[in-house]
């Protein structure tokens, strides 16, 4: 039988915020509710269109709004729109919403998610890094020893962990990302880390190796 090396390959890949979530206020102080509903209704569907033409979908788009008594017998309308885009998008929404509508808008947060697509491609990238590390390795204990590396009989994954980290590295936090999204820091990267353990053959010098049927 041929001699067997057992090693460890690691892989890692690093995934950045894919998603914006933004989330801005329309505003409107009247004598009347009617009047400021009014107001907001005619901004309104210049948000909505700005957001829809910077690919966000219309079921990522939610709305709320707010009632307040101010002073003077006025009312005030808030009305909260919350929406994801791709992060690239982001910048160009905010800038266009400001341009048009000025104060009556406001950003009141952004925030950075890391999509579920990403995560799974990070993950079977870290995947194929390990296992390119493990056959690396043995190669290299095979070559020690004078015998040729032979094919991977088993091959395992035991960990695939998903660690956040601020841009010093001086604090970071394993996150849960496998089936939803997962909200960081603003632009913290996530270390998708893949640990293989895999057994390969050895054969001797000048041993024929079997054809695959």
């Amino acid at each position: 039988m041929s001699e067997i090396v057992e090693v460890i390959g690691i892989g890692e890949v690093v995934v950045k915020p894919t998603i914006s979530l933004l989330e801005l206020c329309i505003t409107s102080q009247k004598e009347t509710l009617e009047l400021c509903r009014a107001s907001v209704e005619k901004r309104k569907p210049y948000v909505y269109q700005t957001l829809l033409n910077h690919k966000t979908r219309e079921s990522d788009i939610t709305e709320m709004e707010e009632i307040r008594e101010k002073d003077g017998n006025l009312k005030e309308l808030i009305v909260t729109v919350s929406a994801t885009l791709p992060i690239r998008e982001a910048t160009e929404v905010i800038s266009l919403l400001m341009e048009k509508l000025g104060s009556t808008v406001s950003i009141q947060q952004i925030g950075y998610l890391h999509s579920c697509e990403s995560l799974s491609e990070s993950r079977i990238k870290a995947g194929k890094r390990a296992a390119e590390e493990a056959k690396l390795r043995a190669a290299d204990m095979a070559e020690a020893v004078g015998s040729v590396l032979g094919p991977c009989l088993e091959i395992v994954e035991e960990a695939c962990t998903q660690v956040a980290t601020t841009h010093d590295k001086r604090e970071s936090w394993v996150v849960d990302t496998a089936l939803r999204q997962q909200e960081t820091h603003v632009h913290t990267p996530i270390i998708v880390c893949t640990t293989l353990r895999a057994r390969f053959s050895l054969l001797a010098y000048g041993a024929p190796k079997k054809k695959k049927s």
